[in-house]
């Protein structure tokens, strides 16, 4: 029989419990009060239970204070280009790393009811791989432009939609039924006159907080690489110098709109952009910087998330 002072990881059944309870808690972001309600504890045994995980070795807590010249090459950045805030990783951190500092960031951003736009990407869709469910709910989630042709799986903006309202329960979702870009303004002024499309760009619009991808115009961009984009209109925005994409909207080097995309893209506008409150870019990587520099540029971004090499990258070329 087991011992009352024996230690909880003795017990099989206790030991479940207490996994629960610091799963309920550290990834759930569930509060305490919750947590006993749910398993019918004492709020004191939920306590007792989470100093136990951490004593026994189930739950790990490590504090990783980022290296002192990242924090300054941010602060670097964001004055520079006028961000409300540029997070810099190291410049040894691979992709994952990048998306999990991104996740950190947005997860710490949402509080419940917010009213959430997203694009599409591949860098977005690895964000979002690393969000962990909150105590956050009812979110407002909107895309933000259309749909791609041939999308690569997990990458097209209404799977990304799903994803987020999955973590966060009771979250409402306004789905886009359209593509980014249509062959003619005439097809876009008949799909821009559907109703259901048009409440979807109004919401989108409201969005308090924003999350975009930044693609250039080389082959390894989102829209070349499916073949969304017809080489002879890649041709016709390159002779306009676009250098670059943000949600599905084209601009030049000086962040001005380039192209002539602009009158069959379905997206909100630029103004309605640079209007959300908090626009979150991430973005990195040598071929994304020219990109990335025009991006700063248009007046739609309040916080980059980028990696030390592409930070340094872009103020060398300032």
């Amino acid at each position: 029989m087991v011992s009352a002072r024996s230690p909880i990881a003795a017990n099989g059944q206790a030991t479940e419990q207490l996994i629960e309870v610091a799963t309920s808690f550290y990834r759930q972001g569930k509060s305490q009060i919750e947590i006993a309600r749910e398993l019918g504890l004492d709020p004191s045994t939920v306590s007792r239970y989470l100093k136990r995980a951490r004593d026994e070795g189930i739950v790990h807590i490590e504090i990783r204070p980022p290296r002192r010249e990242h924090v300054d090459l941010g602060r670097d950045l964001a004055g520079h280009f006028g961000l409300h805030r540029a997070i810099v990783v190291p410049e040894d951190s691979d992709a994952d790393a990048l998306y999990a500092v991104a996740a950190d960031f947005v997860s710490s951003s949402l509080v419940t009811g917010m009213r959430l736009g997203i694009s599409w990407g591949q860098t977005l869709a690895g964000m979002i791989r690393f969000l962990q469910p909150r105590a956050v709910s009812g979110l407002a989630i909107a895309q933000l432009t259309g749909g791609l042709s041939d999308a690569e799986p997990g990458n097209q903006c209404h799977e990304l939609v799903r994803h987020l309202a999955e973590l966060y329960p009771k979250s409402r979702v306004k789905y886009l039924h359209a593509p980014a870009i249509v062959d003619s303004e005439a097809i876009r002024r008949a799909i821009l006159a559907d109703r259901s499309v048009s409440d979807a760009l109004e919401a989108a619009a409201q969005s308090e907080f924003a999350l975009v991808g930044i693609g250039s115009m080389g082959d390894d961009a989102t829209l070349m690489r499916v073949g969304h984009l017809e080489q002879t209109d890649r041709d016709r925005l390159l002779a306009s110098r676009a250098v670059g994409t943000l949600n599905g909207r084209f601009f030049d080097r000086l962040g001005r709109p380039a192209g002539h995309l602009e009158r069959r893209t379905i997206a909100i506008s630029w103004d309605q952009m640079a209007a959300i409150p908090t626009v979150v870019a991430v973005a990195a990587g040598p071929t994304k910087v020219e990109a990335i520099a025009g991006a700063l540029e248009t007046g739609c971004l309040d916080v980059l998330v980028t990696d030390e090499e592409t930070a340094r990258s872009l103020l060398k070329e300032e």
